[in-house]
């Protein structure tokens, strides 16, 4: 099939856009690879000039990745963090969604009217720092899991998503004397991978990023996850009091400290994503056509 002048025009602006995004993304975070890994004298001599590097160098990761550092107990705090509070919130993401999508449910539509008020109105940052004070979850493990464990827009795609599931399905499942949890569990959650990947990726993201409820509600360095570690060595150009003394060595240059950290905490996510990307890209198209 031939291509008019306007076709052929319109590709092509679109393959130099796409291609200038993408070098717009990929040379910053190649930047900070290639510092990572240049000794600090060539840094200073090209003026931090540096796409090539021309000598390696892993002092950084080195230093960062010492025996005993506060790294791993950090890496390991977001770990815990992540998997559990994506647990969690996958759980009442879908047994909240599976119920609001039932159109039987007595007082759906003030359900729904509540939950979306909490979308558009919080509770404030005072009044949650009191409620969890109150509740004894300051500087807790469980907190950073707690506090963000669910959220109103989640729970309106994946009802969405569930919404389009045929009833018959269900309601053949009901006449064998299926339960309710039966009929989430063998009929729809099979059916609502793609929704379920999309959800669970969103809160992964939110989950593993997550530094600002780390700095209000957790004081102990050895909870705190590696995001807020990270923070503290980019906005403060310093390092954690524990991380100095678990190196137990004069730190090198603190700028590839800092271009070292945030290769070793995005790493996870670059690694992560492009297995799950079409399960994501599939479940916001279904949940948005049949919203």
């Amino acid at each position: 099939m031939k291509l008019t002048t306007g076709e052929r025009a319109y590709i092509t602006t679109n393959y130099v856009i796409l291609t200038i995004l993408t070098l717009i993304i990929i040379i910053p975070f190649w930047y900070v690879i290639s510092v990572s890994i240049t000794p600090y004298h060539i840094f200073s001599e090209k003026n931090g000039l540096i796409l090539f590097p021309t000598s390696l160098s892993f002092q950084y990761y080195t230093y960062l990745l010492a025996k005993g550092s506060l790294i791993y107990t950090a890496y390991g705090n977001t770990i815990f963090y992540t998997i559990g509070g994506v647990l969690l919130a996958l759980f009442l993401t879908v047994t909240s969604a599976y119920s609001l999508a039932e159109k039987k449910l007595p007082g759906r539509r003030v359900l729904m009217l509540i939950f979306v008020f909490t979308m558009l109105f919080k509770g404030g940052m005072i009044p949650t720092y009191i409620n969890i004070k109150q509740l004894g979850l300051l500087n807790t493990s469980y907190v950073l899991i707690l506090v963000m464990a669910y959220s109103a827009f989640n729970m309106i795609v994946m009802k969405t998503f569930f919404e389009g599931i045929p009833e018959s399905l269900k309601e053949s499942a009901a006449i064998d004397g299926a339960s309710e949890f039966r009929i989430l569990r063998q009929v729809v959650l099979p059916l609502s991978l793609p929704v379920i990947a999309t959800v669970g990726l969103l809160y992964l993201v939110v989950y593993w990023n997550d530094f600002f409820n780390a700095m209000l509600y957790v004081t102990d360095w050895h909870k705190a996850p590696v995001q807020l570690v990270l923070r503290t060595i980019i906005a403060n150009s310093s390092l954690p009091p524990e991380l100095l003394e678990a190196a137990g060595s004069t730190p090198p240059p603190t700028i590839g400290i800092q271009m070292a950290a945030i290769v070793i905490v995005a790493l996870p996510m670059l690694i992560v994503y492009p297995f799950i990307q079409k399960y994501f890209e599939q479940g916001m198209l279904v949940g948005s056509v049949k919203g």
